[in-house]
């Protein structure tokens, strides 16, 4: 394990791509409880993660109980590092500083600017519901469909007084 560097505050450990025995969870790298618990000390919760050189993502170390930790790779994460599971990997971690955790996409960003309203109920979600949707929004290819996305979870949030139902949201998101 590489203690983290004075200048970037990197990181950097060996670990496995595996797969959780679990109905809810799939793939995912252990993490180092040394490590996990030296973040947790700093109060460092998201993070940037580069993956054998390979992969940047946004993620959040996770307990697994019995002083075990992890982070979840999405079925997309594990195409792009076309490894198998056992497969060794090199992790680079740096403490995500951004607003959100994870990245905006630019048509989300312009709706959060021009509309007051969206933004202050977006604000007022939870962290973990604020990445999930931004999650839907970003997800769509086309710029054109990431925007009639996010005017679809501004409506939502706007039509139920900025609670988030997520049946009701998908099925806005289906007849957008």
């Amino acid at each position: 394990m590489e203690k983290p560097s004075p200048k970037t505050n990197k990181i950097t450990f060996k670990s496995s791509l595996l797969l959780m025995d679990s109905t809810l969870w799939g793939a995912y790298i252990p993490v180092p409880s040394e490590i996990a618990l030296m973040c947790k000390q700093k109060g460092i919760s998201r993070f940037i993660c580069e993956i054998n050189h390979v992969l940047t993502t946004h993620s959040a170390i996770m307990p697994g109980g019995n002083d075990t930790y992890f982070i979840l790779m999405n079925k997309a994460n594990c195409k792009v590092l076309k490894l198998p599971f056992g497969a060794e990997l090199v992790v680079d971690m740096v403490e995500d500083t951004s607003e959100y955790g994870m990245p905006l996409c630019e048509e989300l960003q312009v709706l959060l600017d021009e509309d007051p309203d969206f933004l202050s109920q977006f604000r007022k979600l939870t962290p973990g519901k604020q990445r999930n949707l931004i999650y839907i929004i970003n997800k769509p290819k086309s710029s054109e469909l990431r925007l009639r996305t996010a005017i679809a979870v501004a409506g939502h949030l706007a039509a139920n007084k900025g609670k988030l139902d997520f049946k009701m949201l998908n099925e806005a998101l289906k007849s957008k």
